[in-house]
């Protein structure tokens, strides 16, 4: 190539097998970016779709991976091990749940749990009586008895906050809309 105007077939080919390889490696740049910026989206939506905000634990749930494979690129967006075990049951599939409901009388955190309810049962201070069939949580430090039962036990359903894989897959298909190529979409 002389000037920048490409003289025989040799500097042709050259100029061919240079300009495939920057392509390629545009193309896979273009799709990790893309990809990356999907799981940034998908863990904002799932952190926006939380009732009182999300924990600390569920704003990094989204793992974003990938892995070049000779021509092409495997990139993974995915929910980490132990956020998968937790949020399963709000992202994927609703199932009940044994669990103390809350009364009235119970203090909250600010995720509608029952305040420091671990450490209460293990200390004394909150009991479990059975009564009817019914468990009740009772506060020993009440004095009142109708302010003393701050939970219920009873199953309950939670609700799908976030179809994780319906959004997912609508987001790999927008991302990959305008590009041409060979693509594999798969849920794992």
């Amino acid at each position: 190539m002389i000037n920048g105007n490409i003289t025989g077939i040799g500097n042709a080919t050259a100029y061919l097998n240079t300009q495939g390889r920057q392509l390629g490696q545009n193309f896979q740049k273009e799709i990790i970016n893309r990809a990356r910026a999907l799981s940034i989206h998908l863990q904002r939506e799932i952190s926006q779709s939380v009732d009182k905000g999300p924990v600390p634990f569920t704003n990094r749930a989204v793992l974003f991976t990938y892995r070049k494979t000779g021509t092409g690129i495997t990139a993974n967006i995915i929910i980490k091990d132990l956020q998968a075990k937790y949020l399963y049951d709000v992202l994927v599939h609703p199932s009940a749940h044994e669990k103390y409901i809350p009364t009235s009388n119970a203090r909250l955190t600010r995720q509608g749990n029952i305040s420091g309810l671990k450490a209460n049962l293990t200390n004394g201070r909150y009991k479990v009586v059975i009564q009817n069939g019914k468990k009740r949580l009772i506060d020993t430090n009440q004095k009142k008895k109708k302010k003393r039962v701050i939970g219920v036990r009873e199953s309950k359903r939670r609700q799908l906050i976030y179809d994780f894989y319906a959004n997912a897959e609508r987001g790999a298909i927008l991302i990959l809309n305008d590009i041409r190529g060979t693509f594999t979409l798969r849920r794992q």
